[in-house]
């Protein structure tokens, strides 16, 4: 009874001014007149408890931005320059944005042609590609197959070819898509059958973990973090930033 009398008193301290408290801040005061006093408080000023909320979600928001940009921070270069990761656009460029995805995400296919359409403009951005297979076994299997043509250098004919595919990939897709770029299929099929692949796809769903990336697309551009597809012009507002700040 004492415990949830002094958590009232504490929401009264928080939300009430002190010539308001003073009214019912007596010795003896019970549990139901600090209750009765605190409703009828917050029912003449309803404009409290949404300004309350308001700076709490505030608070919240800022505390979880502050704990992702420190794990970002932690996980840099995992995310960034991992060598097992492919990258389109300037390799040596000074922004790199890192996408995490899925060759059968209708949201990762909208983004596709609006980053790089971006990347070739700008000329100086690396563009992380993170697989991150999660819609099915071909999502898998189209994840193996655009590792595999990297080793062939053919990522960006098959990444494409793959990611601007209408609709879900089958396997057939995949090995149409394999021959189409001119893929050796022979090799092909033994890289994409390299065990060492899956500890590629395991590794970057451990890293997007940290993060809890459970959807998919999910964009990084220095320390701002997108889950979900970019919509607006948050690709241009970041990069712009990020640049702005180190010409300061």
């Amino acid at each position: 009874m004492l415990r949830k009398t002094l958590v009232l008193l504490a929401l009264v301290a928080a939300v009430i001014p002190a010539s308001a408290q003073a009214k019912f801040l007596q010795f003896g005061m019970n549990e139901e007149e600090v209750k009765a006093v605190v409703k009828d408080y917050l029912l003449k000023n309803p404009e409290i408890v949404k300004e309350a909320m308001d700076n709490y979600a505030a608070k919240e928001a800022e505390m979880k931005k502050q704990a992702a940009i420190a794990k970002l921070k932690t996980h840099r270069a995992a995310l960034e320059r991992d060598p097992k990761t492919p990258v389109l656009g300037n390799p040596d460029g000074d922004i790199t944005i890192v996408e995490f995805f899925d060759y059968n995400c209708g949201y990762c296919k909208l983004m596709f042609p609006k980053v790089w359409e971006y990347v070739q403009n700008d000329g100086n951005i690396r563009w992380v590609l993170k697989d991150m297979p999660s819609l099915g076994e071909t999502s898998t299997s189209a994840a193996k197959a655009g590792l595999a043509a990297e080793k062939q250098g053919k990522y960006f004919e098959m990444h494409q070819a793959m990611i601007t595919h209408k609709g879900s990939l089958t396997e057939e897709d995949i090995v149409a898509y394999a021959k189409q770029v001119g893929l050796d299929m022979k090799k092909f099929e033994a890289d994409r059958k390299d065990k060492a692949l899956d500890g590629i796809l395991r590794a970057n769903r451990t890293l997007a973990g940290k993060f809890e990336f459970f959807g998919i697309p999910d964009f990084i551009i220095g320390d701002f973090i997108s889950h979900g597809a970019m919509m607006g012009d948050e690709l241009d507002t970041n990069v712009t930033a990020i640049r702005e700040k180190a010409a300061k």
